[in-house]
């Protein structure tokens, strides 16, 4: 048997990817403190390591006779650092337990966040039913360096883990904001303790958006942030009128659904659909440690 190098798991892993997001995805539980920390960031980093967005340690939980199997999932952003809830990487953590053999295609994922339902399709999508209600918070003023190129108001909400929603302002398209200048400040926001995950959004008709994330965790632009997604959908629905299921377009060309339900401030019955796939499987090196 092969040593183990993060919170006790062995080497194999495989690289997963959800709507641009990557993980590096392995089988069973972790238990992560300083020195696995460092190694995450190590096997995070592009260019000297494996290279990913977060880690994924995915363990079968035992459920009674005849309920849906159910599998635990710890998310690690790039930083080392624990996360709630990833809603790209519960995709991927659904598929990669229904390929493993450790649930079938109808199962529930429990998060930091809560249990999700998932359905895993033979063509690699994943639904995931998240827990409810999803609430609508307050506004932030909003910063920015570049101009007006942004609503002076931002959404905050909680999809799991803190979310901003800020609409591109006027005739201004998402696709040619700064996001690097314009996100680390609104990424701590003095109003958000916790700082949070910054989406910028730009509504195009018939229930879709455009939306680029800048991330906590990563500290910087990812591909797309699935928890963003649906931040920015159920916003969109209570304040510009979207209406259910809405397409999102992401940075990295994939597009995500969004179903919900809303009432008042409420958001129910929130999906998310996307794709989860595996690229590759690996076997960590010494040298990559």
């Amino acid at each position: 048997m092969m040593t183990s190098t993060i919170g006790g798991l062995a080497r194999n892993f495989w690289k997963m990817a959800g709507a641009g997001n990557d993980f590096l995805v392995f089988a069973g539980t972790a238990t992560v403190g300083g020195r696995e920390a460092e190694t995450i960031r190590r096997l995070c980093r592009r260019g000297t390591g494996v290279g990913a967005d977060g880690v994924l340690f995915v363990s079968e939980k035992e459920t009674a006779a005849g309920a849906r199997p159910e599998v635990r999932v710890d998310y690690f952003n790039a930083d080392g650092g624990p996360a709630r809830f990833c809603a790209n990487g519960t995709r991927c953590a659904a598929r990669f337990a229904v390929l493993r053999g450790l649930a079938t295609d109808e199962l529930v994922a429990h998060t930091g966040w809560g249990a999700i339902g998932a359905t895993v399709r033979p063509d690699g999508n994943v639904t995931l039913r998240l827990p409810e209600p999803i609430a609508l918070g307050g506004s932030v003023a909003t910063f920015d360096p570049e101009g007006r190129q942004v609503e002076p108001r931002a959404a905050s909400l909680t999809v799991g883990v803190p979310h901003l929603v800020v609409f591109c302002a006027g005739d201004v398209e998402v696709e040619t904001l700064d996001v690097a200048a314009l996100g680390p400040a609104l990424r701590r926001h003095p109003d958000l303790p916790e700082g949070a995950n910054v989406n910028f959004v730009s509504v195009r008709g018939g229930s879709r958006l455009a939306v680029r994330t800048y991330e906590r965790g990563v500290e910087a632009e990812t591909l797309s942030c699935g928890s963003g997604v649906v931040a920015s959908a159920v916003v969109a629905g209570a304040e510009r009128g979207q209406l259910s299921p809405v397409s999102v377009a992401t940075r990295s060309g994939s597009a995500l659904v969004v179903g919900f339900r809303l009432e008042g401030s409420l958001a129910h019955d929130v999906t998310l659909t996307g794709d989860a796939r595996v690229v590759f499987e690996g076997l960590l090196k010494e040298e990559a440690l």
